[in-house]
């Protein structure tokens, strides 16, 4: 084949599964951008109807920011998947990125942290904010009253294991938990937050899956390698209440 045959060499081409994919992630930022957008330009109208009762206008314009706020967090969230900063991997303790990631929830919290306080390396930023993401979805679900999070470090791995009592999931929700904007019944919309878990485990060459909790409630298990102190730089956190 010639250079400028189109069917080249197979490289590029986007097989079933990943268009898809694409076409997933696509309605759903879709979606979500057109929520937003309907909140920004109904209340803009609403504020502009009630320009002489200050205490309406700024009601309207404070949900009209709220909803510019949300689209720049998605914005964010997108840049994130797409890959476009460079890692700035740390050795850090993964007891002290959970402690702080769940610190301020709104509900119960229940921290199991291994003893062996195990350190791995991670982009902080990024793990702090894919964390707290999970929590969070976890401790929106109106079902769930309490969350447990545990840290066990097994020879050269370390599990971060988060089990809410909300809940079951079907099968075919656990399976499309961590795509974005995934649904599952009886839980907050998904957005991108488990997406970004997953997205962490796979640059730092971990893993992590989804399952029922018996009897009842959802289990996130977070595997990753433990680091060395000859792995590259460490930094310390300074550690949150919860």
């Amino acid at each position: 084949m010639g250079d400028d045959d189109p069917r080249g060499d197979g490289k590029g081409i986007l097989h079933p599964e990943g268009m898809r994919a694409a076409r997933d992630l696509a309605a759903g930022v879709v979606h979500e951008v057109n929520n937003i957008l309907g909140v920004i330009i109904g209340n803009a109208h609403l504020a502009k109807k009630h320009v002489s009762n200050p205490a309406s206008l700024e009601k309207y314009l404070g949900e009209l920011r709220d909803a510019a706020e949300e689209g720049r967090e998605l914005m964010r969230n997108l840049a994130i998947l797409a890959g476009g900063d460079p890692l700035r991997a740390r050795i850090v303790s993964l007891n002290d990125l959970v402690t702080n990631a769940v610190s301020g929830a709104g509900k119960p919290v229940e921290l199991d942290l291994s003893g062996e306080d195990p350190a791995v390396e991670l982009d902080v930023w990024l793990a702090q904010d894919a964390f707290s993401s999970v929590a969070k979805y976890m401790m929106d679900a109106s079902s769930v009253s309490s969350l447990r999070v545990a840290t066990r470090q097994v020879g050269g791995a370390v599990a971060l294991t988060l089990e809410d009592d909300g809940g079951s999931l079907s099968d075919k929700e656990l399976r499309q938990l961590f795509a974005p904007f995934a649904k599952a019944n009886r839980r907050p919309k998904g957005g991108i937050g488990l997406t970004k878990l997953a997205d962490l485990a796979s640059r730092f060459g971990g893993n992590v899956v989804a399952s029922r909790r018996e009897p009842s409630g959802l289990r996130i298990v977070l595997t990753l390698p433990v680091a060395s102190s000859g792995d590259g730089p460490s930094v310390t956190l300074t550690k949150k209440s919860v």
